[in-house]
């Protein structure tokens, strides 16, 4: 009896989980400078990969934008995930992670990401890593939240 008492009394300080916000389109989610590859070949020198999970409980569509330190498109591609699903984009093939997408940017030196989606319940990270490593071996990148999900700081 006690513990059930208990579960409730933390149930109601919790509340419920904020529901996700559907966007009307792709609105930006998040922004991250420090984009790095070295233009080599795949599973090469360096690579910036991207992870985003969907915890929004409906399908999202998700796109990674790249630009170079010239503000030119280098990267650009789009998936749609199902809620708790996962998705990884990367700059060029990486052995440290199963890369969903691939932008194929080539070099860039001081590029920045923008990350899309069309709900808000969706959270990501970045990193710069060894493209040749089996074992991730990097810097993790600054993602800047633009768009929060309700309830949520970051």
């Amino acid at each position: 009896m006690k513990t059930t008492l208990a579960a409730i009394a933390l149930a109601a300080t919790l509340g419920q989980p904020a529901s996700a916000i559907t966007f009307p389109s792709l609105a930006t989610i998040y922004i991250g400078a420090g984009v790095r590859d070295n233009g080599g070949a795949t599973n090469t020198g360096i690579a910036t990969i991207f992870h985003c999970t969907n915890v929004s409980g409906l399908n999202a569509t998700i796109r990674f934008l790249v630009l170079g330190d010239n503000g030119a498109v280098q990267g650009n591609a789009s998936q749609i995930i199902g809620h708790g699903g996962t998705v990884t984009a990367s700059t060029k093939g990486t052995n440290s992670y199963f890369d969903d997408l691939i932008l194929a940017t080539g070099e860039v030196g001081q590029g920045v990401v923008n990350i899309e989606s069309t709900q808000s319940g969706v959270f990501c990270t970045a990193e710069t890593l060894d493209a040749a490593a089996a074992v991730p071996t990097g810097v993790a990148r600054q993602l800047v939240r633009i768009n929060p999900h309700p309830g949520t700081v970051e």
